[in-house]
């Protein structure tokens, strides 16, 4: 792993408790712990995010858009108002979660990643994407 990117995940990982409206744009932060940070309303767009543990976060009102979240944990993440637009989402874990109120997140974006019966999806796709949580 370069310098850079152990940096960037490093100081993330040494912030993690309040990264409240942090502009992480385009950092590299794949494989990193941040469980339980408080990344409210942070710009994460176009961030690596890759395999990174989000369980629990507060993204909310947190800036998503392209960002790779491959393979990422966010289970149980609050993510209301969280834009998601042209972010990947493969593989990324939303078990558990409340994905009804976040934005710019496609069909084909929720298929590619691990949701199941707790998880809360949009009520447009509920008719679409069958064995999943309502909204609520």
């Amino acid at each position: 792993m370069s310098k850079e990117k152990q940096s960037d995940r490093r100081l993330a990982e040494l912030n993690k408790r309040n990264l409240n409206r942090a502009n992480l744009t385009r950092q590299k932060l794949g494989g990193a712990n941040l469980a339980r940070a408080n990344l409210r309303g942070a710009n994460l767009s176009d961030a690596d995010l890759m395999a990174t543990n989000l369980c629990e976060a507060n993204l909310i009102e947190a800036n998503l858009s392209g960002a790779n979240l491959v393979d990422a944990k966010l289970m149980r993440a609050k993510l209301a108002s969280a834009d998601f637009t042209k972010a990947d989402v493969t593989g990324a874990d939303f078990r558990g979660t409340n994905i009804s109120l976040v934005k710019g997140l496609t069909m084909t974006q929720i298929r590619s990643a691990k949701i199941d019966e707790t998880t809360k999806i949009p009520r447009a796709y509920q008719d679409k994407i069958p064995n999943v949580g309502s909204h609520q």
